[in-house]
């Protein structure tokens, strides 16, 4: 059993959330494709893409929701 992540790991992950976090709002559609594109080529479940993708539908849908 792993209890911690492996460095390499640890910093792909936070630059990937700091990526997600910091990109305009026009960025968000093309970054969540990536992100997908990543899930669907990965075997096992990444939870840090899946977190990232969950901020980024967040974040579209209250753009969305604030243009209505």
């Amino acid at each position: 059993m792993k209890f911690w992540k492996s460095t390499k790991t640890q910093r792909n992950t936070e630059e990937l959330l700091k990526e997600v976090n910091n990109s305009k709002p026009e960025e968000l559609e093309n970054l969540l494709q990536k992100i997908e594109k990543k899930i669907n080529q990965s075997e096992d479940k990444n939870a840090d893409l899946l977190t990232a993708k969950t901020i980024i539908t967040s974040r579209l849908a209250s753009i969305r929701n604030k243009n209505v």
